[in-house]
């Protein structure tokens, strides 16, 4: 018996996205999503500051025929080069559907402990850098895609030797909560995703150094496998929620956050942080 395919799933075949476009590619987050967005059959236009040949290859060994998988080597800090180079490269690659913005950087010190230039770089990659490359990819995006920025829990809560960093993505946040409004007349969703702490090289990075207060912070949100949390962001996106944060513990600190008294979440903080002092 011929079976034919039902309203319902022609519908979702078509509403389902077929190009992205990842920042940060070649570590961490970045490339982990890259992974598993290139397993369920998406083209790949994947940018980074610096190239990963090795990563370069084993993705293109994976693609199907019917998949793209193009390279960018790009400085976010650099707006007009950015602009130029990513111009040329959707030229060729074509539609883009999701754009999730990775890029970033940590330091992880107590604030006098940050020197005016790191402070600044922060602030440079992490702000700067996320608006140059919005600025360069809307033009790009058409009715129906998706722009999804990653920022942190820490952009919700403080969290002790995280002031640049927390600070940038205090301001990512509300960058993202504008353009959801200003994108929306276009046919754009704009997804924030705020991850808790994920086990990427550059928390391994941290680790080596972090403090005892900072580590006994981010304890409250637990911690990720990039895997696992990659899928959980995916999953967020295809239902195109507008806040995606991956893990239950990070779930349950976001919540008590918005519905108990400030007071209270700010004495727990205190706390964990004189203990770990």
């Amino acid at each position: 018996m011929v079976s034919y395919p039902t309203l319902g799933s022609i519908v979702s075949r078509c509403t389902i996205s077929s190009s992205v476009l990842i920042t940060g590619y070649a570590s961490g987050l970045g490339k982990e999503l890259a992974k598993q967005y290139l397993a369920k059959g998406f083209s790949l236009l994947l940018i980074d500051i610096r190239a990963d040949v090795e990563f370069q290859q084993a993705l293109q060994n994976e693609a199907s025929m019917q998949q793209k998988v193009s390279f960018l080597h790009a400085d976010i800090c650099e707006p007009s080069t950015l602009k130029q180079q990513l111009d040329f490269a959707v030229r060729k690659f074509g539609q883009i559907d999701v754009c999730i913005h990775c890029a970033g950087i940590l330091v992880s010190k107590p604030f006098m402990h940050i020197s005016n230039d790191e402070f600044q770089h922060v602030i440079d990659v992490n702000v700067i850098g996320t608006r140059n490359l919005v600025a360069a990819v809307i033009p790009h995006l058409d009715n129906g895609a998706q722009l999804a920025l990653v920022a942190s829990m820490a952009g919700f809560s403080g969290v002790y030797g995280y002031s640049a960093y927390g600070a940038s993505k205090y301001a990512v946040i509300g960058l993202g909560k504008a353009l959801q409004f200003e994108l929306k007349p276009l046919g754009i969703d704009v997804s924030l995703i705020c991850p808790p702490t994920i086990d990427t090289p550059m928390v391994q990075t941290e680790a080596k150094t972090i403090h005892p207060a900072t580590r006994a912070l981010k304890n409250m949100a637990g911690t990720l496998d990039p895997s696992d949390a990659c899928r959980q962001i995916i999953q967020g996106l295809e239902k195109r929620k507008s806040l995606i944060i991956p893990g239950k513990q990070a779930k349950m600190v976001y919540y008590s956050q918005r519905f108990l008294p400030s007071s209270l979440i700010h004495k727990i903080s205190e706390y964990l942080v004189s203990k770990s002092s």
